[in-house]
């Protein structure tokens, strides 16, 4: 089987040798390629598609930081208030650990309530918004008749 498959196939460099030696070198012609073409500047509906889209895409990262920030000074009052109840539980001055599960559970609330507005928001309203908007900034085009 293996010297009639062998047989069969030609080798790669055999066949690159032929094909070289087939061209007609005496009837080359140059070829100047042409100039890609330069589109024409954005109509107005696609300018205000474009800049509607980029306005979208600042509130989208504007929301992000705002969360970010107060999700950063939740952290932080979290445990500051934690370093407190350490220091008064230290001085036993406060001896039950009630008010740390109280501290714990509201940390808790805190965060699912925060996550769950930044869910809704951006799962529901701006990600919605955003991809209809580039939908038709992309769609649209000068063959297809978005005039």
């Amino acid at each position: 089987m293996s010297s009639s498959a062998q047989d069969c196939t030609q080798s790669p460099q055999s066949t690159s040798q032929e094909s070289w030696q087939d061209i007609d070198l005496a009837s080359a012609q140059d070829y100047t390629p042409e100039d890609a073409p330069v589109s024409e500047p954005l109509t107005g509906k696609e300018k205000a598609g474009v800049k509607l889209t980029w306005g979208i895409i600042c509130i989208l990262i504007g929301f992000l930081v705002a969360i970010l920030i107060i999700f950063m000074w939740g952290e932080y009052q979290f445990f500051t208030a934690m370093r407190d109840t350490q220091q008064l539980m230290l001085t036993n001055q406060l001896a039950s650990s009630d008010f740390l599960d109280q501290l714990t559970q509201q940390r808790n609330d805190f965060r699912a309530f925060w996550f769950d507005t930044l869910q809704l928001i951006l799962l529901n309203v701006l990600f919605p918004t955003l991809t209809a908007l580039l939908g038709y900034v992309f769609g649209t085009s000068r063959n297809g008749g978005g005039n």
